[in-house]
């Protein structure tokens, strides 16, 4: 069990938005039971400069420039966040991410290049990349945890890999013998997960919902859809029979349908009801988060999002994230009970960045 470390707030030092400097801003006590809004200071143009340096050099050095522009495009969305006055930071290095990375590409290329010789290294490969799954997410986890600050103190993950591979096999389990229909309830597993085991300094995070509250989340886009398609058949079918026009074309329609439905209009409502319903369940110690966000209009940010990247062929993917970001942090709010200026650090580790980077390279995706 981690002990703990006091390390109380010194006068916070911020980000100064329009002179690129760190300043100190004045002193202010919390006023407890008061809402607390967060603030987003960036801007897409000024973003752009920083995506289109990392997608060249990335491209220039072959991958190598990578890690460092994860950590610039972390740090640029970290620092320009704003809560109660003080900034978020993010404090990895990408000499070690890259150490990481290159450590990675090794072990995959290994077994891609044995499993091109021989198929059943290829199996195993494959089962063994599976069965360190929970590892790699809890120790990414853990990694970009403890190189998250807020203003003086660092967020820190406690979640055992006991835990984590526990709730890996349940997941499993649901997913199999539901034949997937519970498959929500795989994301309320892992956002409990998450959340049950991350502190703030001293403060401790709770997913305070159930998993049927995902259920409804994932299935009830899933049904409005049904009903629209049921609807846009009937159509297609009654124009087939006034207009004779050929069943080919009608299941060519049925199936853009279906697909541009889900592309842009069930998954982003899901996306949408997911991120509300936890983050108006999530505590802070004795502090509540809530959202204001639409879900309409957050599903309508992540389609039009999509449509603008594809019409830009992808350069227009700055003013994208930040759209989406914006809109995700001034949507929340902290009734805040717990002075931020009492908060401590736990004593952790430094965590190394191979889990990371193997994790990136096989397409783990834990954000929020």
């Amino acid at each position: 069990m981690q002990q703990q470390h006091v390390q109380i707030f010194s006068e916070p030092q911020h980000l100064d938005i329009t002179s690129s400097r760190f300043t100190k801003l004045p002193q202010q006590s919390p006023d407890l039971g008061k809402v607390y809004r967060f603030k987003f200071h960036g801007e897409a143009m000024e973003y752009f400069g920083i995506w289109m340096v990392n997608i060249l050099l990335t491209i220039a050095t072959l991958s190598l420039y990578a890690p460092w522009a994860k950590v610039r495009r972390l740090r640029y969305f970290y620092s320009h966040t704003e809560f109660f006055q003080r900034f978020f930071d993010f404090t990895g290095l990408p000499t070690k991410i890259l150490m990481g990375r290159l450590i990675a590409l090794s072990i995959w290329a290994s077994f891609a290049l044995a499993g091109y010789i021989e198929m059943t290294i290829a199996v195993f490969g494959g089962l063994f990349i599976y069965s360190v799954l929970p590892w790699l997410l809890r120790s990414t986890i853990r990694f970009t945890s403890r190189n998250s600050k807020y203003a003086n103190s660092r967020f820190y993950f406690n979640g055992t890999n006991k835990e984590a591979y526990k709730q890996f096999f349940l997941a499993l389990f649901i997913i199999v013998f539901t034949l997937g229909l519970f498959t929500p309830v795989v994301i309320w597993l892992y956002k409990r997960y998450l959340l049950n085991h991350l502190y703030a300094g001293q403060l401790k995070f709770k997913l305070n919902n159930s998993w049927s509250a995902y259920m409804s989340a994932v299935y009830i886009p899933i049904f409005i859809l049904i009903g629209i398609l049921i609807l846009f058949v009937l159509i297609i079918l009654g124009m087939n029979i006034s207009y004779n026009i050929n069943l080919t074309q009608s299941g060519i329609w049925i199936f853009l349908g279906i697909y541009i439905g889900i592309l842009f209009f069930v998954r982003p409502l899901i996306q949408a009801r997911i991120f509300i319903i936890t983050w108006n369940n999530t505590t802070l110690s004795k502090s509540q988060f809530k959202t204001d966000c639409n879900q309409w209009h957050y599903a309508w940010i992540v389609a039009s999002n999509w449509i603008v990247k594809i019409l830009s062929i992808g350069l227009m993917s700055a003013w994208a994230a930040i759209r989406l970001y914006k809109y995700q942090v001034e949507s929340l709010s902290l009734h805040l009970y717990d002075d931020p200026d009492q908060m401590t650090n736990l004593l952790q580790t430094d965590h190394n960045a191979i889990a990371d980077e193997i994790s990136d390279i096989f397409d783990l995706d834990i954000s929020l």
